[in-house]
C-alpha cells in the first residue's frame, strides 16, 4: 500500500523533526523543509497528500501563499501549525482554504488525529449543493450517482470558487491559477464559467455571479 506524503514546512528545525519522526513512525512519508522556496515546483513533484504549513516562516507569511498553493493544487489539504493563536488569524487561514488551524504547542497525538482524518481517501471530495466535486479524478457527480468528467481548467476555477464560497474571487487570481503566469485567454474564461453554469444548473440553489469589473462568486 502507498504511504501517505505528507510536506511539512516550519523553520523551527527542532519541531521539525519531532514532527517529521512522529509522522515517519505512524507510518507516513514525510518531507520537511525550513523555508517556502520553490514550493510550487516541490508540490508538483512530490504531490503531496497533505501540506503541514506554519504560518510565520522567516519572513514569509505561510496564509498569503495558501491562497495560491490552494489553488494549483486543489485537492491536497492545507493544515496550518502556529504559535498565532489570534482568532483573526485562524479566520484569515480558513479564508486562505485551510482544512484546519492547529495552535502551539499542540500534542503529537492530536496532530496525528488531523492528519490521519485529512489524508483519508473521502477527504478529497468537495461537496457542492448537490453536487460532489473529486479534483483529483476531476468528476463532477450529482446527488443520483450521474457523473461529468471536467476539463482541467475547469475542475480548477469550481475548486477556486468553492473553496471561496460566498466570496468574491478576482479575475486576476483566476488567471494566474489558470495560466499560471502566461498570457491569459479572456474568452477561454468566459467559455469556462458558461461550462460551469450549465453542468450546475440542476440545483437551483446554487449561483455562479459576476461581480462586474471584479470577478466571480459562487454562491449556495
Amino acid at each position: 500500500m502507498e504511504k501517505k506524503r505528507i510536506l511539512f514546512i516550519d523553520d523551527d528545525m527542532t519541531l521539525g523533526t519531532i514532527v517529521t519522526l512522529a509522522l515517519n513512525e505512524a507510518g507516513y512519508e514525510t518531507y520537511y523543509q525550513t523555508s517556502l522556496t520553490a514550493i510550487t515546483s516541490v508540490i508538483n513533484e512530490l504531490n503531496p497528500h497533505l501540506l503541514l504549513l506554519d504560518v510565520e516562516i522567516g519572513k514569509d507569511d505561510g496564509i498569503d501563499k495558501a491562497l495560491r498553493l490552494k489553488a494549483l493544487a486543489p485537492d491536497i489539504p492545507i493544515l496550518f501549525v502556529s504559535s498565532h493563536i489570534e482568532s483573526s488569524e485562524v479566520a484569515r487561514a480558513l479564508r486562505a482554504g485551510a482544512v484546519a488551524y492547529l495552535k502551539k504547542p499542540f500534542e503529537l497525538e492530536e496532530l496525528l488525529a488531523y492528519v490521519q482524518r485529512y489524508t483519508s481517501d473521502t477527504f478529497a471530495e468537495i461537496r457542492i449543493g448537490h453536487f460532489t466535486l473529486n479534483p483529483k479524478e476531476r468528476l463532477l457527480t450529482t446527488e443520483t450517482g450521474e457523473a461529468r468528467t471536467l476539463s482541467l481548467s475547469e475542475c480548477k476555477l469550481l475548486s477556486l470558487l468553492a473553496s471561496h464560497r460566498n466570496e468574491v474571487v478576482t479575475r486576476a487570481e483566476i488567471e494566474d491559477v489558470l495560466w499560471q503566469g502566461e498570457a491569459a485567454n479572456e474568452q477561454s474564461l468566459n467559455n469556462f464559467i458558461a461550462h460551469l453554469r450549465k453542468y450546475l444548473q440542476g440545483d437551483k440553489r446554487i449561483d455562479l455571479h459576476t461581480v462586474k469589473g471584479v470577478g466571480y462568486k459562487l454562491v449556495w
